[in-house]
């Protein structure tokens, strides 16, 4: 999977090199936890993740960091609900499903949209895509046997 790294120190360190920013251990500890969770995080949930370790970070810190690193295109930004953003290790473009029952965010691997290999459409640039599913999961379909909202 193309923007999925092993979780480790030295990966992460390399990782922010290579995107020319300056590893601080808050950085290196909130890109730690993106590459540790298999789910998409809000920034208050990184920020609980990194106070145990670090208690003296602040979330404007994490606010900080995540905004440079998004910059930076180390991570995803994904806004599949409208009410708060959620943040991934995964940089590849990719689309997400938010499950209505659950509020649960995953990956889906779809063949991409034709215009992401070329990356324009009708003679424009795309520089992000963010591709959105709604619905019922699966376990939420086998736990009820209710139809979909």
């Amino acid at each position: 999977m193309k923007g999925v790294y092993s979780y480790s120190m030295d990966n992460s360190l390399r990782i922010l090199k290579e995107h020319d920013i300056r590893p601080t251990q808050q950085r290196l500890e909130v890109h730690l936890i993106l590459l540790k969770q298999a789910k998409h995080l809000t920034a208050e949930e990184i920020y609980e993740k990194v106070k145990v370790k670090m208690p003296a970070i602040s979330p404007a810190t994490v606010y900080t960091i995540l905004d440079l690193f998004k910059q930076k295109h180390v991570v995803n930004e994904i806004r599949i609900q409208f009410d708060k953003s959620c943040f991934e290790a995964r940089i590849d473009p990719h689309h997400h499903f938010l499950c209505k029952h659950c509020r649960n965010i995953f990956d889906i691997n779809i063949k991409p949209c034709p215009a992401l290999e070329t990356r324009t459409i009708e003679g424009n640039l795309i520089e992000e895509l963010q591709g959105y599913f709604y619905g019922t999961c699966r376990k939420c379909l086998e736990k009820n046997d209710d139809k979909p909202v």
